[in-house]
């Protein structure tokens, strides 16, 4: 649980939002929402101030974020994410992948011992788990004072000024003047990587379309290439931390696939591609991608999520991950706040 002024320990809820509701949120900060929008921003702040709830930011946001290229949208949005987030953020979905293989070796086998990972930290050093970027720390006593003398500030109100207004620029980027001037600035790196991930996935879909066999399970290649794909790596850490050498410590296919559901986020992502992949003529994109990403971690880790329709749809109404998790999830701002009303 990350410290911040005003939390409170043991009675905050963390609400993870949809990108798209940012950018409503952004429009209120900036005076230009609905009255409807700017009575839900002011009641959100009011919450956060009192240390009620927290707004986490994850990495997808950051991405997402960073690829728009509309300068007022992205600037309205993070006017509203350094308000009402704080930057708190949640951990990369690789850790806490890796904290779920060994807390579910460890209940089978007994071993590896378990890695607690922090679900919430601060800043996007921790969204992406880099270290922190700012290094006053590792100045010397004399430059240490010297900033001080210079700026009247203590280092660590420096530190933080300087880290606060770093956070902000990380989120919002440069204008779009100054990233023609910037020389190997790439606002879309990580969209470059996602068509490749999109390209791939597609080789799965394909073969659920023509191959008569694999329609009938397409459970079982979803399973397949989550194992072999998307936590491999994971995977051959926790079995060589747990002493299998041959990395098969499960008899069966059924072993395989209770394992896999065993771990909360692996267990959001099957069940949300399962019920995609049942629109067999549904033409995936990135961003079904990226919510998948995004609410495998919020769903198991997050009191509340707020997302769009049609992933509001596939995890309450088909997947019933709501169900699962005892997590509250809604498609619409003005719905959140009504439970808030209740339960706050």
């Amino acid at each position: 649980m990350v410290e911040y002024e005003g939390l409170k320990p043991g009675s905050v809820l963390d609400i993870y939002l949809d990108l798209n509701h940012w950018y409503t949120l952004g429009r209120a900060v900036s005076g230009h929402g609905d009255k409807p929008t700017r009575e839900i921003y002011t009641k959100l702040r009011e919450l956060v101030q009192s240390g009620a709830i927290r707004l986490p930011l994850s990495s997808v946001h950051y991405m997402e974020l960073t690829e728009n290229p509309n300068d007022i949208q992205r600037r309205q949005a993070g006017d509203a994410m350094r308000e009402l987030s704080r930057f708190v953020a949640m951990a990369p979905l690789t850790k806490v992948v890796r904290e779920e293989m060994r807390e579910s070796f460890y209940n089978r086998f007994g071993r590896p011992f378990r890695q607690p990972v922090p679900k919430f930290g601060v800043g996007a050093g921790f969204a992406f788990g880099e270290p922190d970027f700012l290094g006053l720390k590792n100045r010397t006593d004399e430059q240490r004072a010297e900033l001080e003398r210079r700026t009247g500030l203590s280092i660590s109100e420096l530190t933080a000024r300087l880290q606060a207004r770093a956070e902000y620029m990380l989120l919002v980027g440069p204008n779009g003047e100054q990233r023609q001037q910037l020389e190997g600035y790439d606002p879309y790196a990580a969209r470059r990587m996602a068509d490749e991930e999109l390209k791939s996935f597609n080789i799965m879909v394909e073969t659920l379309r023509i191959d008569p066999d694999i329609s009938q399970r397409p459970q079982d290649a979803i399973w397949a290439r989550e194992l072999l794909h998307d936590v491999y790596d994971a995977y051959l850490e926790t079995c060589a931390a747990g002493g299998f050498i041959s990395n098969s410590p499960f008899r069966d296919k059924e072993g395989y696939s209770d394992f896999l559901l065993s771990l909360p986020t692996t267990r959001v992502s099957i069940m949300m591609k399962f019920h995609y992949l049942r629109d067999v003529k549904r033409e995936w994109k990135i961003n079904d991608f990226r919510d998948i990403h995004a609410l495998s971690l919020a769903i198991p880790y997050c009191d509340v999520v707020v997302t769009d329709k049609k992933a509001w749809d596939v995890t309450v109404n088909r997947a019933h991950l709501d169900t699962a998790f005892g997590t509250r999830i809604f498609s619409k701002l003005g719905q959140l706040v009504d439970y808030l009303g209740e339960v706050v």
